[in-house]
């Protein structure tokens, strides 16, 4: 069984079960965009359909997402590698940032 059909079999879990499950997929979400930072290099993210849904879970849960997610896509049709991949970190920090405290174990 996964992880969200466990947490709805928990009897009163409320809303901190739902909670949970959206700061595991929010928190793979973010694995993902960084993953894909050092993958720059050498493959073409801009089709990579797994990635455009991390981004927009991840976009969707900060306050400026639309803004940082309209400048990753335009930073991954960067043609220089190192100047594309400095550009992702620079927007997955600004990502951190704004989510603050919410997923702390995902940064440490």
């Amino acid at each position: 069984m996964d992880r969200r059909g466990q947490l709805r079999n928990v009897a009163f879990g409320g809303a901190w079960s739902e909670q949970i499950d959206g700061n595991e997929r929010l928190r793979l979400a973010v694995l993902r965009i960084e993953a894909a930072i050092t993958e720059t290099a050498e493959v073409d993210l801009r089709k990579d359909n797994d990635l455009k849904t991390a981004l927009e879970l991840v976009s969707a849960a900060h306050p400026k997402g639309a803004m940082l997610r309209d400048a990753w896509t335009k930073a991954l049709g960067h043609t220089n590698a190192h100047h594309r991949e400095a550009e992702l970190t620079r927007i997955m920090c600004a990502l951190k940032a704004g989510l603050g405290r919410r997923l702390d174990d995902v940064w440490k």
